[in-house]
């Protein structure tokens, strides 16, 4: 095979080798545009590394922060229980107390024992709801221990008195027993021990 040789009067360094039928500012204009969508590439990758580390940051805080948020949640749901359970509680006292089925006999009994040592001569006044007065005095008379504090004692039937409640009159002072102030008194006090 022959060899063809071309004298070449210029600078070999100088010399720039295209492709076949492509042009040299296509060429350069196609370089550009690879370059410039390789800083584009770059700076979406940059922000899209910056979205996660912030979207890293912003769960690492919100699960730092999720044992405060379940602990408050938690108080107010058991201020919400308590004050349901107390509320079902003021029912229940309440419905057994106009059922009749609170027997006042016991508290009659301890304020007869009590209340007739401590006074002098005067006269005890036991003020009771008519229906819890018929109650008391029937299982009262079975109290063979009791019979000289009844003696002394005198039996009033008042209306206005809530059921299972017991009212006490003596020359030194009043007492009063009432179930729903004693409910309120340990409904305060469980209230305030949530509280603490």
């Amino acid at each position: 095979m022959p060899v063809l040789r071309i004298p070449v009067t210029e600078d070999i360094r100088r010399l720039r080798l295209h492709r076949q039928g492509a042009e040299p500012e296509a060429a350069q204009h196609s370089r550009a545009v690879w370059l410039l969508s390789l800083r584009d590439q770059q700076k979406a990758r940059a922000a899209d590394a910056a979205a996660l580390q912030a979207l890293a940051v912003a769960t690492s805080d919100a699960l730092e922060a999720v044992p405060a948020t379940v602990s408050g949640r938690i108080d107010e749901i058991s201020g919400i229980a308590i004050e349901i359970g107390l509320s079902v509680a003021r029912e229940i006292v309440g419905s057994a107390l106009d059922q009749g089925a609170v027997d006042v006999t016991p508290t009659v009994a301890r304020c007869l024992r009590d209340c007739v040592h401590g006074s002098g001569s005067g006269e005890l006044t036991i003020c009771l709801h008519p229906e819890d007065l018929r109650v008391a005095q029937d299982q009262l008379a079975d109290h063979e221990d009791l019979r000289p504090q009844l003696a002394a004692a005198r039996f009033v039937a008042d209306p206005r008195a809530g059921r299972g409640s017991v009212r006490v009159e003596t020359e030194a002072g009043r007492l009063k027993y009432d179930p729903r102030d004693v409910l309120q008194r340990i409904s305060d006090e469980v209230r305030r021990e949530v509280r603490a």
